[in-house]
């Protein structure tokens, strides 16, 4: 039996270090605080089995199952978990690991696997299974929350019929896919049996196109092989006349050059004639020069009409040629013509045979709908019928189970009437008296609350109080802060003299050197603030004007700073200045008049000569209007400035403009803003103080009534806890007794309903029972009719398709006379065009045979005139001899022999020209030959056939052979345009479409295989889970009396059409109550029942080990001893391994592991049975 012995954890979420498990042969207990990382061990476990849900296992992405770090401890940089199994066998683990850059990878032994090997590994056994193996934290509940499928799921692992439901599916998948192959299949071979027909006709063209052309090879091989040996033995014959020609016409040349050689010998010995003889002989060779030019002239003449005579011979050739073409092109036009004429009768009958064809499946296809339709109806009402029957089987099935149950139940109902009502007036005296307490306690609350909210009021007063003198201090606080550097830097600045010029910086540097002296100007008066402005306009760069108390001070005051070059300085003495104030009463009495600048100041004792030589009797007026209306109207001659600065000097001119009061007045303000600054402060020093004892006491009252309200708010939470118990327990008690009460107006209801459905339940089976033997009647007969219907169509369905191939093959020889009208309606173009323009050619020929006649015959006519003229020479040479031998009888003989001499050049010129005019005509005759051996030539290489060893033919067989080549090659003409790959085509296409039909099959063949395996699969597979669920729901039901002790449990089949696929829904009926909703059972209800299906599953087939996740939780301790009872009952089976927080659970554990979290680490630490209550708090 499969065995987990440990567990091994590194770096997954609070386990960063490395930490292993043992895990006992019976129950390993988890325990430990809360948040020390106990439920990490489950999720852990979930992990390694493939969890897919981060929320399952408690983390928002993959990352978050690596340990992140803690304070003290770095990030771990992966996160792997081990478990390590004992079998039989001998001992395995499994593994996963997953690092921060996302490799993930499954060990099995150490070796690199799969998640779907360890699967298969743990397959029917549950391991890993959520639920069935592994409870996690709070899902014990969900079994009942479960939907009906998924408890189907848990009862199929128990069942091991998920391997079957697999197969199953991998059959289906194979199915579905061997069906879409076969269609696949079938539309191929269809497609591919009309190419294959179409094919081959095609490729029976191609062969006998091959044949013909093969045959015609032959005999134009033995044809023109015959006739080339002919022509080569005229050629041979002509070549020996004009080889033995050309050489008698050397012979004759060579006997003309000896002959003229006399006639020149002759002629000398006459040239020492007499004067006489010697001019009838310079009028001889005259003669004969006359002579030779015109038979040159003749030969010139000759030659172009032999050159002539050739060409006339060619054009008159080309042209016979060109005829016997436009002969064999008319006769090949009126066999086209003949075949067009076949083709198109042919292409109309196809066409017509193609039209009835196709209206005759129109029509088959049609009643074939008609009829399809009408199978589907009866095929409607048959399924109906089958469907209706199953239901009535099942309906008959249940009223019987309803029949007992309704009779059981019954029975029950009237026992229970009497217990329920005695627990209802119970109830009730429990309920008033509870009643009673919670009114007094409802009465001291509302005091309490009273008290309460009064404080509450005060508390918030008290706090804004404070918050409102915290704010005034801090302000304050501020306020001096900002008054004390504001008066520290103006005393600097002041000190230092900022503000001032260097020289007068220089000089009050070295006060001590200068006994005398006092102050400049500005720091010395008192100016109010108002008239700060219009003092500094009137003092002007006096304000920099150091004043000492005596002249000699001032001299040595001079001295040091033309000494030290320093600069310039006005000293006022106070001993020397004198200053002049007269008062002008007139403009006194003026409303723009505000007082004397001498006046308006201060300065302190001693300097009282001061205000009167600085300021005379200036005036500082309101604005610049009254100075300007005083001047005019009273004729006031001294300064006056208003209070702005705009100044009327004392001889009338105006300055005025913006000015910068801060910049003009900082001089005369620091020391009275230095004044204010110091009163300020002492000013917020005090305030400071009573805020801060202002606040101390604000604390102090705060601190009283919190405390107040505290002990307030403690009475009222007592007084709440023990109204809400009261309350809860009144709410409980109500609950139960409108339980009790509603149990006994249902009770009595259902006692009522179940005598009504007893009797209808006899009433409904006599009718199904009548409905049932009507409709096995009226479904034999449907069964009947649908089976005559699927025979007819599947007549009609092979006709369709017999037809149908008739159709294409009617198209595809349709498709083959087209293409055929379509070849001979181009070869008939081309015949046309080209028996045209052979035409035009013959007629060029005709044209140039005409011009060449022509110029034949005229060259005839001048060859014919040389002639006439070298007779008449002849002649002339003949009168001139007679002449000389009339004049010269003496030399007679000389004259008779040179006549001779003569007479023989011309007897051999005359042969010589016979001789050359055969040449001539010999050389166009091996012409002729030699052009018709270069086209049979070409004939025998286009035919490829080898004439050397052809047998030599009479001229009755060569003209039997020639008959024959021509029809051959008629028939080549009447096959057309031939496609010579289509024999290869067709031997692929046929060859791929017999493979096919092979490969159909066996795919008909598999299919039927995968359907017989399917049916068997599931016959197994239902055999096998109703076998499992009936000892699980009985297991089931048992657990559910001993934990409810005397409740009642069921598993029910939901209805469906296939018992493989339908869910299931759990029922549970606590004693003294109906069947409930399990949805409105309480928490720790839900966990029982959760806790009962577990035990049944594994009762039945247990999983090697379980993991139990404080699934005792919601379980108060009379139910967690049930659940230690029923641990310690099958440990001996399984391993449990349990997180937990029960003592009682605690107790029953073999091995216990203690888990604590320091510096945000999960640490394994040794646990005693003693200390385990200190440790779960």
């Amino acid at each position: 039996m499969l065995k987990l012995s440990s567990i091994y954890i590194k770096g997954f979420k609070s386990f960063a270090m490395p930490t292993k498990f043992d895990v006992s042969a019976g129950i390993t207990a988890v325990v430990g605080p809360n948040g020390s990382g106990k439920s990490n061990v489950v999720d852990a476990i979930r992990w390694l089995f493939g969890e897919q849900s981060m929320k399952n296992i408690r983390a928002d992405n993959r990352e978050d199952v690596i340990f992140n770090g803690s304070e003290k401890f770095p990030p771990s940089n992966s996160a792997e978990v081990r478990l390590t199994f004992e079998s039989q066998e001998g001992s395995f683990s499994i593994a996963r690991e997953v690092s921060r850059d996302g490799l993930s990878q499954y060990r099995l032994n150490d070796r690199p696997g799969r998640l779907k090997d360890i699967k298969e590994l743990f397959q029917g056994t549950g391991v890993g299974m959520d639920i069935y193996s592994i409870v996690g934290q709070g899902q014990v509940d969900k079994v009942v929350s479960a939907s009906p499928y998924e408890l189907r799921a848990l009862i199929e692992e128990a069942a091991g019929t998920a391997i079957y439901k697999e197969r199953k599916k991998e059959a289906l998948g194979k199915l579905a896919s061997t069906e879409e192959n076969l269609n696949r299949l079938e539309d191929i071979i269809f497609e591919l049996g009309k190419q294959r027909k179409s094919l081959y006709l095609k490729a029976k063209r191609a062969e006998k196109y091959l044949e013909y052309t093969q045959k015609t090879k032959e005999l134009k091989g033995l044809f023109f092989g015959n006739i080339a040996r002919i022509e080569e033995e005229t050629l041979f014959t002509h070549q020996g006349e004009f080889e033995r020609i050309r050489e008698e016409l050397k012979e004759l040349q060579k006997k003309l050059v000896e002959a003229e050689s006399n006639w020149s010998t002759l002629r000398s010995e006459f040239s020492e004639v007499d004067k006489e003889i010697e001019g009838f002989t310079q009028l001889l060779e005259e003669y004969k020069k006359r002579q030779n030019d015109l038979l040159e002239l003749k030969e010139i003449y000759a030659r172009r009409l032999g050159e002539r005579e050739n060409r006339l011979i060619e054009v008159s050739t080309r042209i016979d040629s060109l005829k016997n073409e436009i002969d064999e092109l008319e006769k090949r036009k009126d066999e086209i013509k003949l075949i067009i004429d076949s083709l198109n009768q042919q292409v109309y009958e196809e066409e017509k045979l193609l039209t009835s064809l196709e209206e005759k499946r129109d029509s088959l296809v049609r009643n074939y709908s008609s009829r399809e339709r009408e199978w589907l109806k009866l095929q409607e009402s048959f399924d109906s019928t089958q469907k209706r029957l199953s239901k009535i089987e099942n309906e008959l099935e249940r009223l019987e189970n309803n029949r007992e149950d309704t009779s059981k139940r019954l029975r029950l109902i009237q026992t229970q009437l009497q217990s329920k009502r005695e627990r209802f007036e119970t109830l009730k005296e429990e309920i008033e008296s509870l009643a009673k307490q919670g009114k007094e306690s409802s009465d001291r609350q509302k005091e309490v609350e009273a008290n309460i909210r009064a404080a509450k009021d005060r508390i918030t007063e008290l706090d804004t109080s404070l918050e409102k003198a915290r704010e005034s201090l801090t302000q304050e606080q501020n306020e001096l802060k900002r008054s004390q550097m504001e008066r520290t830097l103006l005393e600097k600045q002041q000190h230092e003299y900022q503000g001032f010029s260097k020289t007068v910086r220089e000089v009050f540097n070295r006060r001590d050197s200068f006994n005398g002296l006092r102050d400049v100007v500005a720091n010395i008066v008192d100016v109010p603030q108002p008239f700060e402005t219009a003092v500094t306009i009137l003092l002007g760069s006096r304000m920099q004007d150091i004043v000492v108390d005596d002249a000699v001070t001032a001299k040595r005051i001079v001295e040091f700073l033309k000494t030290y070059k320093i600069g310039r300085a006005t000293l006022l003495p106070i001993d020397m200045i004198e200053g002049s104030f007269s008062r002008y009463s007139k403009i006194e009495k003026h409303p723009g008049f505000i007082g004397y600048a001498a006046k308006l100041i201060e300065v302190p004792e001693g300097f009282e000569k001061l205000p009167s030589y600085l300021f005379g009797n200036s005036v500082v007026t309101r604005s610049l209007d009254d100075a300007i209306e005083m001047r005019r109207e009273f004729g006031f001659s001294g300064r006056m400035v208003s209070i702005d600065g705009q100044l009327v000097s004392g001889g009338g001119s105006i300055t005025g403009g913006f000015i910068d009061d801060e910049a003009r007045t900082d001089l005369l303000s620091r020391k009275r803003r230095i004044a204010e600054l110091s009163e300020r402060e002492v000013e917020l020093e005090k305030n400071i103080a009573l805020r801060e004892k202002e606040i101390l006491r604000l604390k102090d009252d705060i601190t009283e009534v919190r405390g107040y309200y505290k002990v307030l708010q403690e009475e009222l939470n007592e007084l709440a806890s023990k109204g809400a118990a009261i309350n809860r327990m009144i709410h409980e008690l109500l609950k139960s007794a409108q339980e009790v009460e509603d149990e006994i107006v249902e009770l009595v209801k259902l006692e009522t309903e179940y005598s009504r459905r007893l009797q209808e339940s006899y009433l409904k089976k006599e009718s199904l029972v009548n409905e049932q033997s009507a409709l096995k009647i009226e479904k034999a007969k449907l069964e009947e009719s649908v089976e005559a219907e699927s025979e007819e169509l599947k007549r009609q369905k092979k006709v369709l398709e017999e037809l149908q191939d008739s159709i294409v093959d009617s198209k595809l020889r349709l498709s083959t006379l087209y293409e055929k009208q379509e070849q001979y309606s181009k070869e008939h173009a081309s015949i046309l065009e080209k028996k045209r323009f052979d035409q035009e050619n013959v007629n060029l020929l005709s044209r140039e045979m005409q011009e060449v006649e022509e110029e034949t015959e005229r060259l005839r006519r001048q060859v014919a005139d040389q002639e006439r003229e070298i007779t008449s020479v002849k002649r002339e040479t003949e009168d001139l001899f007679s002449s000389i031998r009339y004049q010269r009888e003496g030399k007679e003989q000389r004259l008779n022999a040179l006549q001779e001499a003569e007479d023989m050049i011309n007897e051999l010129k005359e042969k010589r020209e016979k001789k050359r005019d055969r040449s001539h005509q010999l050389e166009m005759l091996i012409q002729e030959s030699q052009m018709k051996l270069t086209r049979i030539r070409e004939e025998i290489e286009n035919s490829g056939e080898n004439t050397a060893d052809i047998p030599v033919l009479s001229e009755d067989k060569l003209r039997e052979v020639k008959v024959e080549l021509d029809d051959y090659e008629n028939k080549l003409k009447f096959l057309g345009s031939v496609d010579l790959d289509a024999i290869e085509e067709y031997g692929v296409v046929d060859r791929e479409y017999q493979e096919l039909n092979n490969q159909k099959a066996d795919l008909e063949d598999a299919r039927q295989k995968l359907i017989e395996l399917i049916e068997k699969t599931d016959t197994k597979a239902k055999t096998i889970f109703m076998e499992t669920f009936d000892r699980i729901n009985k297991n089931f039901a048992s657990y559910i009396d001993e934990i409810f002790e005397g409740g009642e449990g069921d598993i029910k089949i939901i209805p469906g059409d296939d018992l493989l696929e339908t869910g299931l829904e759990i029922t549970v009926r606590r004693p003294g109550r109906k069947i409930q909703k399990l949805q409105l059972l309480s928490g720790g209800e839900k966990a029982l029942v959760g806790i009962a299906l577990i035990f049944s599953l594994l009762s039945i087939k247990p999983s090697p080990f379980y993991v139990l996740d404080e699934v005792d939780a919601p379980l108060d301790d009379f139910n967690a001893e049930r659940f230690r009872v029923l641990l310690k009952k099958h440990a001996f089976d399984t391993q449990f391994l349990v997180v937990t927080h029960n003592k009682l659970v605690m107790e029953v554990a073999n091995v216990l592991h203690g888990v604590t979290m320091t510096d945000g680490l999960s640490r394994v630490i040794p646990v005693e049975l003693q200390s385990v209550e200190s440790i779960t708090g």
